[in-house]
């Protein structure tokens, strides 16, 4: 928990009902222990992505779609989404979520490996989203990074792993050792880039947001 138990329960208060597709998303995730973002998660990229209003979105990590369907609904006329997911099971859930809710001709899903993926993926992207292996994120964001506009933002989840990026390398944490560490490298290599201006936010399990320095 990155917030405090009250802060997170108004929270809760504040998201009010889910629609009939999402909340069968969010019983399968809970039910079957697949990682999905966090609801205030979800609503920031819908948000991001209202606001933006990106031609082309690039995602790393589908998983049952439920993010993917946050920011689809969100899309502005011809916006398109093209998100990557290598397990065959979990894209086959997502493409009959986003056929019920109606967006299914907005998205366009890769399969495979993002690592051997993404290189081949053509054509340049207004807003990414990463959240896939965590020990893989420096690997993404060095394939994303000259695929993204002059003016893309960057979004990358996980990136305070319930707070314990924070705790010390001895203490008994729920993220592996490996992963946390990927996180910590990863903040501390985004907020002193040269390259991008970033800031890390307590939203979800932690977002960073970026966009190329001035």
């Amino acid at each position: 928990m990155i917030t405090s138990e009250h802060v997170q329960e108004y929270l809760r208060a504040l998201s009010g009902e889910r629609s009939e597709v999402m909340a069968e998303m969010e019983a399968l995730a809970e039910g079957e222990r697949i990682p999905i973002v966090h609801w205030e998660t979800g609503r920031l990229l819908a948000v991001l992505v209202a606001a933006l209003r990106p031609a082309r979105v690039l995602e790393v990590g589908t998983a049952i779609g439920y993010s993917t369907l946050h920011m689809a609904e969100a899309l502005h006329d011809d916006g398109v989404i093209v998100t990557l997911e290598r397990d065959p099971e979990r894209i086959a859930q997502a493409r009959g979520f986003w056929e019920r809710a109606g967006v299914g001709d907005r998205i366009e899903l890769v399969e495979g490996d993002a690592l051997q993926t993404l290189p081949a993926l053509e054509g340049s992207y207004d807003l990414a989203f990463v959240d896939a292996t965590k020990q893989e994120y420096g690997d993404y964001l060095g394939m994303i990074e000259p695929k993204l506009t002059s003016s893309a933002l960057l979004a990358v989840d996980n990136v305070l792993m319930e707070g314990e990026v924070a705790l010390g390398e001895d203490a008994d944490t729920y993220w592996s050792k490996e992963n946390l560490r990927s996180a910590r490298e990863l903040n501390q290599s985004l907020m002193s880039s040269a390259t991008w201006l970033t800031s890390v936010l307590p939203v979800g399990d932690g977002v960073a947001l970026a966009t190329r320095a001035p």
